[in-house]
């Protein structure tokens, strides 16, 4: 500010109310710091600084519409970058997404090495879509503020699959720095424990994010650093044994060394102090699977509604692929997926499972399935009513019921399952997918470096015989099911958590299924050309729910040169000519 010194008249300066203000801020008295700031601004009408200290005022007193108007008032005649920084976080805050770019890229020209503006500006990037802006401006950010914790995170995020070394030497950089600071010790190790492993995975030639057998699950060439992690953990609880993170923490460390009744233990006292978290639900105690156990078929589906049967299908020999979902994800991935089984796959019947469909739904469902012959389908439908109800009790609740129904078909049919996230495509004729059962009594994806429980088994794919083993592992993982249904307790991730526990506890009494371990051609996230089921990864997917709801948004971006893009986009526009045909 150029304005220094008092009035003629003895009256304070816009420098001494500035200083007035910038102490009421800070004593939270927003009123007062208003008033000051007022009368500043008559002082000095174009000052950035007062500008910048009264929209603060503003957001703090939920006035934000005023905020932007003083900002972007500002902004005509020279803001701080600080300034651009806050209004560009209101224009998001509204969605204006490219009014908020504009805002970070003229702060970042004024000062390159703005670390807010990166870190904010990359995130916006990555919301639009566009990975290879948001990797620079993380890559930038770490520059300006080197081996920090939030930048490196989001860095290696975007370059992992591309620099895998450069990942892990990063996190190497940040656990180097941290010195005697625990919690950032702790931190930094949780990252590079995995990073670690899956780097020497790849410089051995084996598949990063599949494991090729049981063994491969947790911590092989990362050992040591678990060790240290868990150690580290250790010690911050022993400073502050009630803190629910750090018991959580301490937990997953503990179960990274394999020792999952420790693991236990401290997961166990973590409930009542983090309410609603996935960790309620993990369970490894021998009498809670004894509990399981005494489930009978009628006790998981007690609380249930019932099933309806729409069309019926004669069941295949070979297998049928199991899709269930709800009516919005259904017309917005099922049907695509469906429509490029017809094209790779289309001898493979298909059941699909509906949650929450009205009628003229189930109506528009079953005539566009009917239109895709040579495809043979059964559908049913179930109206738990929840299509209104919160976000993460609807999703909980579809994800984790679809096994309790897939249980059901398996004995209704008698014939192998698969059971698939409908957000995939498939790429190639199923039958050798399908052929994996052959000898074994379960096939699905399970994943090494992986730290929580319910991370181990991967529930995008799954293949289920028939044999005993087979039914009694399903049984048991729909009983899990029910059982925290039944209390309240269904919580996102719960599902592959009653996958990897009911194997676990089997394994434990010699019971366990024969598992055929898929591997990268059989659950594809780099869309290989021979490859059975491209998983969708990504934020794209969303960006695509978007668009049903307003069709005039734009197409799918490309996301860093996504092959399931453009695949996906073929499919979808087929599912538009198919729907429309009369």
């Amino acid at each position: 500010m150029s304005q220094n010194t008092t009035t003629s008249t003895g009256a304070p300066s816009a420098t001494d109310l500035l200083r007035m203000a910038s102490g009421a801020i800070e004593k939270k008295d927003f009123a007062g710091a208003e008033q000051a700031l007022r009368a500043a601004a008559a002082l000095a009408p174009n000052d950035p600084v007062i500008a910048h200290h009264l929209a603060v005022v503003l957001v703090n007193t939920a006035r934000n519409e005023e905020a932007v108007a003083v900002l972007t008032n500002q902004a005509r005649s020279g803001a701080l970058p600080a300034s651009l920084v806050l209004l560009a976080g209101l224009f998001e805050g509204v969605g204006r997404a490219r009014d908020a770019h504009q805002c970070y890229e003229i702060a970042l020209k004024g000062e390159p090495k703005n670390f807010e503006a990166l870190m904010k500006l990359g995130a916006l990037k990555e919301a639009m879509q566009d990975k290879p802006g948001a990797r620079d401006c993380y890559r930038r950010a770490l520059e300006a503020r080197p081996r920090d914790y939030n930048a490196t995170s989001k860095y290696t995020g975007l370059i992992f699959d591309k620099e895998p070394e450069l990942s892990v030497h990063l996190w190497q950089e940040v656990l180097a720095g941290a010195g005697d600071n625990l919690d950032l010790r702790s931190a930094a190790l949780d990252q590079l424990v995995c990073h670690k492993e899956w780097w020497e995975r790849i410089k051995r030639g084996e598949m990063p994010y599949h494991a090729a057998r049981l063994s491969d699950l947790f911590f092989t060439y990362a050992a040591e650093e678990v060790k240290e992690w868990d150690a580290v953990n250790q010690q911050r609880l022993a400073a502050n044994p009630s803190h629910p993170h750090l018991l959580a923490t301490a937990g997953l460390s503990r179960f990274c060394l394999r020792d999952r009744h420790g693991a236990q233990r401290l997961f166990s006292a973590t409930p009542q102090k983090m309410a609603g978290h996935l960790l309620e639900a993990v369970r490894f105690e021998p009498g809670f699977y004894d509990e399981l156990r005494a489930f009978t078929d009628s006790d998981l589906t007690r609380t249930l509604p019932p099933v309806i049967n729409v069309v019926p299908l004669v069941p295949d020999g070979k297998g049928i692929l199991y899709l269930s979902c709800n009516f919005t994800y259904f017309r917005g991935f099922a049907l695509p997926m469906i429509v490029s089984m017809r094209e790779n796959s289309p001898q493979t019947p298909v059941h699909i499972h509906i949650m929450d469909a009205t009628e003229d739904e189930v109506s528009l469902a079953r005539t566009f399935l009917e239109r895709l012959s040579p495809i043979k389908f059964a559908l049913s439908i179930e109206r738990p009513g929840l299509a209104n109800a919160p976000v993460q009790e609807a999703r909980s609740y579809y994800h984790a019921v679809r096994f309790i129904r897939f249980y059901e078909h398996l004995r209704h049919y008698g014939v192998p399952l698969w059971l698939m996230d409908v957000d995939a495509v498939i790429n190639a004729n199923l039958d050798g997918l399908f052929s994996m059962l052959e000898g074994n009594d379960v096939a699905m994806r399970i994943r090494p470096g992986r730290k929580e429980p319910w991370n181990q088994f991967n529930a995008c794919v799954v293949g289920a015989g028939t044999s005993d083993a087979s039914l009694e592992y399903f049984r048991l993982i729909a009983a899990y099911l029910a059982y925290f249904f039944q209390r309240n307790g269904l919580r996102w991730g719960i599902d592959q958590l009653a996958m990897y526990g009911v194997f676990a506890d089997m394994e434990d009494r010699g019971e366990a299924p024969h598992l055929a371990l898929l591997g990268e051609r059989e659950v594809d996230y780099s869309y290989r050309d021979d490859g059975y089921v491209w998983c969708n990864s990504g934020a794209g997917k969303f960006q695509h729910l978007k668009r049903i709801a307003n069709p005039r948004s734009l197409p799918l971006a490309n996301f860093d040169g996504n092959k399931f893009v453009d695949v996906f986009e073929r499919h979808w526009k087929e599912c538009e000519r198919i729907a429309t045909k009369s």
